[in-house]
């Protein structure tokens, strides 16, 4: 006998929903890196797989219950009374407020900006926070806006939409016009491709950050824009070296699944890894079953 951890089905429709706002076509597209943090053209995809879990077996019953055997590659905690999602790389621990958090522009905001903070640390990129910080910042601030502006939008259409979107704290701004660049970007690279007769797919452009932007996102993140009361800087974090990210298995209920999930999806390169007891770091709890 081998003990598995047995996730509630709460937790499950949560990684589900935030899955799929990360298969968005507004995550899709977007694609840039700034210093030691790329997010490429499957970032997401594959985030939101490691989110949502990878089918590693059938389905097995358990008190009655079906459930499925998946593969997690963070674990997942509701938390009511948080008000804006967090990543513990140490942990693996994603934290996230209840779910009324997925039904506001903001709210889906900044869990993508989490999100991103899970993916670099799945992929080993997790290697300078600073870096890490300013891709999750710029993440959230593009997935605003496309998720508010058409590609069939004017000229006109989209700078009204981008100073409606436009944040209001100083901090904030720079990482929105950091943004705004790598949206016009995408735009300038649309109609080149289009001129050309060749089709864009999302997310195949790459914005790269200058060197000279990438030094005033860090400012803004050590000290504060604006504020009159200058803060200590301190060292420079040094480049951590990459720690692989833990996998480990778990129990989903099937009920708990949207319909047509119960078969097996495409696998990721994820590493198998032992069946064996995890901590209760989501809603859940440990039991035990045969291999």
């Amino acid at each position: 006998m081998s003990p598995g951890f047995v996730e509630g089905p709460r937790a499950t429709r949560y990684r589900q929903r935030l899955a799929a706002i990360m298969r968005s076509p507004s995550c899709r597209a977007i694609s840039f890196a700034i210093g030691t943090a790329p997010i490429h053209r499957n970032f997401f995809a594959e985030t939101a797989a490691a989110i949502e879990g990878v089918p590693t077996g059938g389905t097995r019953k358990y008190n009655g219950v079906v459930h499925r055997q998946v593969q997690y590659g963070v674990h997942l905690r509701i938390d009511e009374t948080a008000e804006r999602a967090s990543f513990d790389p140490d942990a693996d621990l994603l934290t996230v407020p209840k779910e009324s958090a997925l039904d506001t522009l903001e709210d889906r905001a900044a869990l993508i900006s989490a999100c991103v903070h899970v993916g670099l640390n799945l992929e080993g990129r997790n290697l300078h926070a600073p870096d890490s910080e300013c891709a999750a910042r710029i993440c959230g601030q593009l997935y605003r806006m496309f998720e508010s502006i058409a590609d069939s939008d004017a000229e006109g259409e989209i700078a009204v939409k981008l100073h409606r979107l436009e944040p209001e704290t100083p901090q904030d701004k720079a990482f929105y016009g950091v943004a705004c660049k790598t949206l016009l970007h995408l735009r300038s690279v649309s109609l080149a491709n289009l001129q050309a007769r060749h089709a864009l797919k999302p997310g195949s452009f790459m914005k790269i950050v200058s060197m000279a932007e990438r030094d005033l996102l860090h400012a803004a993140l050590v000290q504060g824009i604006g504020r009159r009361k200058r803060m200590a800087v301190a060292a420079a974090p040094r480049i951590n070296a990459a720690r692989p990210p833990s996998r480990f298995l778990a129990l989903q209920a099937v009920d708990a699944l949207a319909p047509g999930t119960v078969g097996d999806k495409p696998k990721l390169n994820l590493p198998r890894v032992p069946l064996i007891a995890t901590e209760e770091k989501s809603e859940g709890k440990v039991v035990a079953f045969a291999q």
